[in-house]
């Protein structure tokens, strides 16, 4: 077929094709199917424009019903949206077990467009995995018929119901056996490893190079692990000795990002590195949480203890003021090198943290590289000791963002107050 075309010319293929209804035409179940199918394509298509990712929930902790050799995860009620433009919402909250029988039913019949998804055994042993929520299809009821023996019409399903299922699909490279060795920094490394560190910084290096169209631990698993239909919702870290030893969302999780009009710059352009830019942040927040609520002594913790890589902003809650779930603020970044503290007003938290979105993170243990931080002080968050003011009881916090980024405690001596002003 010749591939020129005029002007105006409609071009038919990849067209979606609906029913033609008029008046005298004989209706059948085929013409019915094919019309609900077209309609399911608009949506799709739609969907597939507005990106995908997770619209909102799908939150993924550990169950209190978990244990050892049977763990179980719960997972909140969300809406989230696949790379096939499919919308998959979970109503209730809802306990996943991990683990199951190899013989165990699927438990309904998957969507046509997400064949096929990995099969059998969930999990055959201990390592880290990657939790999905993928869309499935199931029948209900049965529908009156007009034959005299129902038997005789298998087809009579009352209802196809759009449902999801949750995956697990266990990730061996690029996570090595020495990554798997150092457990104190294998989450910390897991997540750099899909914000795409390694390759972005090796793009830089060369912007004139080969295009980069994927990067990042979750593209290396596409498509023979993980799929089109499967949105990521955490990662998890599981051992038969320990159970489940963390659970990280941000690693993976996203919001809904477009794939964008241009991926020729992708890693400093597009709406994906912007997501990345957050994820980042809250990711380092979800750790540091974890930390600071289950070690029994956070305010001893180093932070090259636990992290290979800092993002490029991050809050660290301190054990000062009466709170021991903190950190403290000097053995926190020992051995790290940090421009004096300043005081800011709370006004430019917000700038600080999104300013850092744009910044790639620091590497802790890069030979080549410098590190230093600038360290921030919110005013009105320390103001609370000062003799004089109202004596509320709040948890102090200080902002660390990487010297790469700009000073922002430069002083405005008139909208500063004097005593926690900074000075030239």
């Amino acid at each position: 077929m010749d591939s020129q075309i005029d002007l105006q010319q409609p071009i038919v293929d990849g067209g979606i094709r609906s029913v033609n209804f008029f008046n005298g035409r004989m209706l059948t179940a085929r013409d019915l199917t094919r019309e609900q199918a077209a309609n399911r394509e608009v949506d799709r298509r739609l969907g597939q424009a507005i990106g995908d990712g997770i619209s909102y929930g799908f939150e993924v902790s550990k169950s209190l019903a978990s244990t050892n050799q049977a763990p179980v995860i719960s997972v909140e009620p969300g809406l989230a949206v696949n790379r096939q433009g499919q919308t998959l919402r979970l109503q209730d909250r809802t306990d996943v077990a991990l683990v199951r029988k190899a013989s165990a039913s699927a438990g309904g019949q998957i969507f046509g467009q997400c064949l096929p998804l990995q099969s059998g055994t969930y999990v055959a042993g201990a390592g880290v995995y990657l939790l999905t929520v993928a869309p499935a299809e199931t029948r209900e009821g049965r529908a009156v018929t007009s034959a005299l023996n129902t038997g005789g019409a298998p087809c009579n399903t009352d209802s196809l119901v759009s449902a999801v299922q949750f995956r697990l699909i266990q990730i061996d490279p690029p996570i090595t056996a020495a990554e798997l060795q150092d457990q104190d920094h294998l989450r910390n490394v897991i997540a750099y490893k899909c914000f795409g560190t390694t390759e972005i910084g090796s793009f830089l290096k060369n912007l004139f190079g080969p295009p980069v169209k994927t990067y990042g631990l979750l593209d290396s698993l596409r498509p023979n692990q993980l799929t089109d239909c499967d949105v990521p919702l955490g990662v998890l870290y599981w051992t038969l000795s320990d159970g489940i030893k963390f659970v990280d969302m941000w690693s993976v999780r996203r919001r809904v990002v477009g794939s964008g009009a241009d991926n020729s710059w992708l890693p400093l352009v597009s709406d994906r590195r912007r997501s990345e830019g957050e994820a980042m942040f809250l990711q380092f927040e979800e750790h540091v949480n974890s930390l600071r609520t289950t070690r029994p002594n956070p305010s001893q913790l180093r932070a090259v203890e636990e992290f290979r890589y800092l993002p490029p902003v991050g809050i660290i809650p301190l054990s000062t003021n009466g709170f021991a779930q903190g950190f403290h603020d000097d053995l926190f970044f020992d051995t790290l090198t940090l421009h004096p503290e300043v005081f800011i007003e709370s006004s430019r938290v917000e700038a600080i943290v999104r300013a850092g979105f744009n910044y790639p993170p620091v590497d802790l243990q890069a030979p080549d590289l410098p590190v230093m931080f600038w360290i921030y002080r919110v005013r009105e968050n320390r103001q609370t000791l000062v003799a004089g003011t109202p004596q509320t009881v709040v948890q102090h916090y200080m902002i660390f963002s990487s010297g790469h980024m700009a000073f922002m405690g430069d002083p405005h001596y008139d909208v500063n107050r004097w005593n926690f002003g900074n000075y030239v």
